[in-house]
């Protein structure tokens, strides 16, 4: 992963304490600094002692991060000083504070598709932009609730009832979303997906 270099992962893995990198803000149990394909193919990446603020199962500044579960640190996923485009792939999220988070997006894109994402969502104006197809979004570590602060499109994702999203940041585009399957629309997007969510634009 240091060097770039496609992997696969071949079973489980449990980042220990005592051998967790650094992604440059905090720590970190797998540091995707330098592009490649992270392929979970299926399996969990855990990690232990990874639980201030700053610290993530995974630090990526871009490439591609797919099949994979990831139930622990602070932030699931953190993007920092990125250099290409961050896509997510068929990744689900279920433990850490933060699904997906970004500090420096280096102007570049965050693609994600196929992925569930339980807990607070959340990314700087860094990004260029940032979507999200066919997801599913709802609770995790106490949090149900999203707020980015790039121009955002979701298309073809599911909202847990009681699920918030916050428009007070940026542009955020909804096609064809639902909450507990109901569709949202125009007229009944806050109360759907609360007060702040209303400057969402719902298109066909």
């Amino acid at each position: 992963v240091a060097e770039g270099k496609d992997v696969i992962l071949g079973s489980d893995i449990l980042v220990k304490k005592e051998e967790l990198d650094s992604s440059g803000y905090g720590a970190t149990g797998i540091a995707q600094h330098n592009g490649g394909v992270f392929d979970g193919n299926g399996k969990t990446l855990s990690v232990e002692g990874a639980n201030t603020t700053w610290d993530s199962a995974i630090s990526t500044k871009g490439g591609t991060i797919k099949n994979l579960t990831i139930d622990s640190g602070f932030r699931g996923i953190f993007i920092g000083g990125a250099t290409s485009d961050i896509i997510v792939e068929n990744v689900t999220i279920d433990g850490p504070v933060y699904t997906i988070s970004c500090d420096d997006g280096g102007g570049k894109k965050l693609i994600v598709t196929n992925s569930t994402l339980n807990g607070w969502t959340s990314y700087a104006g860094t990004l260029s932009e940032a979507s999200f197809t066919n997801c599913n979004f709802g609770e995790g570590s106490g949090y149900a609730y999203m707020r980015p602060y790039a121009k955002t499109t979701l298309t073809d994702c599911e909202f847990s009832v009681g699920f918030e999203l916050d428009s007070r940041k940026a542009a955020i585009t909804l096609k064809n979303c639902k909450v507990g399957g109901t569709l949202v629309t125009e007229e009944n997007v806050i109360t759907l997906l609360g007060a702040n969510a209303q400057y969402v634009t719902i298109a066909n």
